[in-house]
């Protein structure tokens, strides 16, 4: 009975002293409530200037450049892709009222033209 007696305390003061040893982790400061906003707003307004005469710009399976642009490629993709080629080429940022004209056999392009009017953007400052 002696035993069981001392084994029943030992086992309550190991529970205690178990139980008394907790780790307390953060960090500590006057200010702990500091909060970050990391939302942006931008109050930039830009205009579409037009600049110039309006351009043309083809893209033909004629030439071995224009064969590998035009190769395995959808109407929508060539459109975009003679948009950005035209911006490049005259310098300008985008086309105002842009306009294409195609030619296709079955679902291959064989020519694809853009014209419109070349426009930058600019600040409304």
């Amino acid at each position: 009975m002696k035993k069981k007696l001392l084994l029943i305390s030992y086992a309550i003061i190991a529970v205690f002293a178990f139980s008394s040893c907790k780790t307390i982790a953060g960090a500590g400061g006057t200010n702990n409530e500091v909060r970050v906003s990391t939302s942006g707003r931008s109050t930039n307004e830009y205009d579409l200037i037009p600049v110039g005469d309006r351009i043309t710009y083809t893209i033909d399976i004629s030439t071995p450049e224009g064969a590998q642009k035009l190769a395995n490629i959808s109407l929508d993709d060539a459109k975009r892709l003679a948009e950005t080629e035209a911006t490049r080429k005259y310098n300008c940022d985008r086309l105002i009222d842009p306009r294409f004209d195609y030619l296709k056999k079955g679902k291959r392009i064989l020519r694809i033209t853009v014209d419109g009017r070349p426009g930058n953007y600019r600040t409304t400052e």
